[in-house]
């Protein structure tokens, strides 16, 4: 797997995580949209002519991905921090086998509350948990896609969602269930987010929400119609299975858990 990140200025961010993902051995490539990324170390980085915004960057990571032969492509935000083991965990192999899109449980969850975890703490102490969990869409935070989901349902719709790309998770995640795959959480990996540094850094936070929720409305209505909602529902109810013997382990994400992320 190869993991895109996405970056714009706030370079300190980037290296911290930098940090976490030389620990866990993995494959990675900084997407330098601000043209001014200082690499900490030795990394790999690969600077747009222009900001493709997080939506653009994502599938630069991904056509990089495929191109060189990788089988899984992920974009992760730059203001995130990983558990221990948290590649070997998005790529487990007691995973459905139709997985198309896979993504880790985190602690800011507030869009996604089907990704909420538990665990509130830092990642670095997080302790894996065997279960997984069928989602109806998942969060583009952290997000894996498979090279058989990319080729069937393409890329990041980088036109209908505007600047912020708010949507452009969701969609991607109906046009990858709709080519027959799954959208899987794994409680084995697990990641902190820092919330929206980059953006927050060049908009208000009441500007930034309003813009984009707007944007997203729009862009998911024109695609799906009026009842675009129904299509992305943020159910706590959702599947969660051990990943020892595939039980069924509970229909729901903790009431108590979606309370905290929805206020």
């Amino acid at each position: 797997m190869l993991i895109g990140v996405p970056v714009y200025k706030q370079i300190e961010l980037t290296h911290a995580l930098v940090l976490d993902l030389t620990r866990e051995e993995a494959d990675f490539v900084i997407i330098d949209n601000g043209g001014d990324y200082v690499p900490l170390a030795q990394e790999r980085v690969i600077s747009a002519d222009t900001n493709l915004g997080w939506a653009g960057g994502s599938n630069l990571a991904f056509r990089t991905a495929f191109s060189e032969g990788f089988d899984y492509a992920m974009t992760l935000n730059n203001d995130t921090r990983l558990s221990q083991g948290f590649v070997s965990g998005l790529l487990d192999r007691r995973l459905p086998k139709d997985a198309g899109i896979i993504c880790p449980v985190y602690d800011d969850c507030f869009s996604y509350p089907t990704l909420a975890s538990v665990y509130r703490g830092a990642a670095v102490d997080y302790k894996p948990v065997d279960r997984y969990r069928t989602l109806p869409v998942a969060d583009g935070t952290g997000m894996v896609i498979s090279r058989k989901a990319w080729v069937a349902a393409g890329e990041l719709d980088t036109r209908s969602f505007g600047p912020f790309a708010w949507g452009a998770d969701a969609d991607l995640c109906l046009r990858v269930r709709q080519a027959g795959m799954g959208i899987y959480g794994t409680e084995m990996s697990y990641m902190n987010h820092l919330g929206k540094r980059t953006v927050l850094a060049e908009h208000s936070k009441f500007a930034y929400h309003a813009k984009a929720g707007w944007a997203m409305s729009r862009g998911m209505r024109k695609i799906y119609g009026r009842d675009w909602r129904t299509k992305v529902d943020k159910a706590t109810t959702v599947p969660v299975h051990s990943l020892v013997n595939d039980a069924l382990v509970t229909e729901h994400v903790p009431a108590d858990i979606i309370a905290a992320y929805s206020n």
